[in-house]
């Protein structure tokens, strides 16, 4: 081996690489998905050229692939100075400030890059994103069906655009796009789910189930796939199966505080309330912040008699953007029971016309505090109750729902369904008879005198079903040939109290079935609650499904047979209605049939009928 000269060196370092050399080992990374080496190799290359534009425009992509939103913005923005018309640059300026929240600024960003590219799918995409993001429900669904105008085999725009459409509560032209987008990618499971939900929220529940296996066929671990499934099953009141398909998902992570408040929903939908309980608690500490699993639990609390820990959490009704009842505030303060000398009180309705009454059963509670105390309380129902509760609660003010707003001379208000948890926290606060409402003497007497005149016997009001007549609810309401057991009896004639449009469904009875359903000529039951309260007070007895007319019934103390599930909440933990001392409540275990409710009833009218 030759000897080494003196005074020399060996260089071994490598050459350095050229910016081109860099952008080229960036894009390599790039394409592999390593973003971060990536974001190096074109960092290298623009200290060689700073304004080296294709080094920007990838490390602007990179960086937004890191999740490097307000580094990303900068690096496009240095890019679009060098050169303004790169859709592409445009496009991930827009993402950028699309994820850091600037919706307006993202906007114009995405609207430019479809300036310069008239057919850029990706920006229309991200586009339609962002107006749903910034509250722009028509003009992001807009923008989508532009989408599968433009990009007609995009099975994500089809996706999208059926999201959009739900949210919206387009269902049926939701179901369309998101069948649309399995047809174009029949492998992707989003679809499938959302697709099931759709069909959930639509009354559609055996289509559902059928999606959701086939979501978990192609993805076992789906959780989504599993709740939608145990979601449909509930609504197909197969209890057991739903129980199963909530405890799978716990066993999967028994961290999941929704898996936990569902199987609650099974639990108590079997009368399991104090199972039922435990799984709602379970929820909460598991996610304390959530108001639905509040709202869960309180009525559980009520259905088991804690009235005073359910009333309290009944509060949690106000939550979030899904919450049942939204909150309101008419005057300077809540209401809490402060003293109301001196003071006005502003009592607002909420939910519908059953609650409404039901609730108007404490108003008498809180005007004779106001009497003595020297206050001042107003009233607000809906428009159609007005005339009954002005003759009903004299010393208050009724108003319409709506006709007040905020008002600086109103010193408190509170919603009429926080009332029980002031008034009403155990059942020796809840009067002994019925009868707070007062419908016309007079017109009670010419209803009267106008159904004695259809014959003789015991006159018996009729309500079969509600109006919302959803899978979940239907198991709890009947036909109306199903009482075809009082049909032909001498001593009962039958009156309809059902308030939507019947006429062909009693046409149809009263013609195959030999009966003889009478209607009251000339009222209208659906708006005319005043009337219809005179002709409930006017019935010997009144049969009614779990609908408002129970709840008229109970509150201008007629004899009522009321029948729904068994463990009703508003029984709060008893086998009657506290609030409606004359009504006897029939309750139906979830996997009985509804005909034995109908059975006892039509027992109990007949043995009253043949005493008349």
């Amino acid at each position: 081996m030759p000897a080494k000269l003196a005074g020399t060196t060996t260089n071994t370092a490598a050459p350095k690489k050229t910016a081109n050399e860099l952008i080229q080992k960036g894009m390599l990374a790039h394409r592999q998905g390593k973003f971060a080496d990536a974001s190096k190799a074109y960092e290298k290359a623009l200290k060689k050229a700073p304004k080296e534009l294709a080094a920007l425009n990838l490390l602007a992509d990179a960086q937004l692939n890191l999740g490097k939103n307000a580094r990303a913005l900068e690096t496009a923005h240095k890019a679009i100075g060098l050169k303004p018309d790169m859709p592409s640059t445009w496009m991930v300026k827009g993402s950028a400030q699309r994820r850091l929240g600037k919706y307006d600024d993202a906007i114009t960003s995405l609207e430019t890059a479809l300036e310069l590219k008239p057919d850029y799918a990706d920006a229309l995409m991200t586009l339609a994103g962002t107006l749903r993001d910034a509250g722009r429900l028509d003009a992001a669904i807009e923008a989508y069906e532009d989408l599968v105008e433009m990009a007609p085999e995009m099975a994500m725009a089809y996706y999208n655009l059926g999201n959009a459409l739900h949210a919206d509560g387009q269902g049926d032209e939701a179901v369309f796009a998101f069948e649309s987008a399995i047809e174009h990618d029949p492998s992707y499971v989003p679809s499938f789910i959302n697709l099931a939900g759709v069909l959930n929220s639509g009354d559609r529940a055996e289509e559902a189930l059928a999606l959701s296996d086939k979501a978990l066929e192609l993805l076992p671990s789906s959780r989504s796939a599993m709740i939608n499934r145990g979601n449909s099953l509930k609504t197909l009141v197969r209890f057991d199966e739903a129980e199963a398909q909530y405890r799978e998902l716990i066993a999967l992570n028994r961290s999941d505080a929704t898996a936990h408040d569902l199987l609650g929903t099974v639990l108590q939908g079997q009368a399991r309330i104090d199972e039922a309980i435990s799984e709602y608690r379970i929820a909460l500490d598991l996610d304390g912040k959530e108001g639905l699993y509040k709202g869960d639990l309180s009525i559980a609390l009520l259905a088991n008699g804690s009235l005073t820990e359910g009333w309290k959490l009944y509060e949690a009704r106000f939550g979030g953007g899904d919450a049942l009842v939204r909150q309101r505030r008419i005057g300077l303060n809540a209401w809490q029971g402060e003293s109301l000398a001196g003071k006005t009180l502003y009592i607002w309705r909420e939910q519908g016309v059953g609650d409404d009454v039901r609730f108007a059963s404490c108003f008498n509670d809180i005007i004779n505090r106001a009497k003595e105390e020297g206050g001042k309380v107003l009233i607000e129902t809906d428009p159609r109750l007005m005339t009954l509760y002005e003759r009903s609660f004299p010393f208050a003010e009724i108003r319409a729902e709506g006709d007040v707003q905020f008002d600086g001379d109103i010193d408190y208000d509170i919603a009429a369904g926080s009332l029980p948890g002031l008034v009403r926290t155990n059942l020796s606060e809840f009067p002994s008879t019925g009868g707070y409402l007062l419908p016309k003497p007079d017109q009670v007497a010419q209803l009267r005198a106008d159904i004695d005149a259809l014959g003789s016997g015991l006159k018996v009001g009729i309500a079969w079903r509600s109006r919302n007549m959803t899978a979940n609810r239907r198991r709890f309401y009947t036909e109306l040939e199903d009482w075809k057991d009082l049909f032909g009896n001498s001593n009962i004639q039958l009156i309809n109290l059902q308030y939507d449009t019947v006429d062909e469904e009693i046409n149809d009875v009263n013609s195959r079935l030999d009966a003889q359903i009478h209607q009251v000529a000339g009222l209208d039951l659906m708006n005319d609650l005043d009337g219809a309260a005179a002709l409930t007070t006017a019935m010997d007895v009144v049969i009614s499904a779990p609908v408002s007319v129970a709840d008229i019934a109970g509150a201008v103390g007629s004899r009522c047979f009321a029948y729904g599930p068994h463990r009703h909440p508003m029984c709060l933990g008893t086998d009657y209605l506290p609030w409606y001392p004359e009504t006897t409540w029939f309750g139906k275990a979830w996997n009985a049939p509804l005909q034995q409710s109908v059975d006892k009833i039509v027992q109990e009218v007949t043995q009253l009928a043949s005493t008349k």
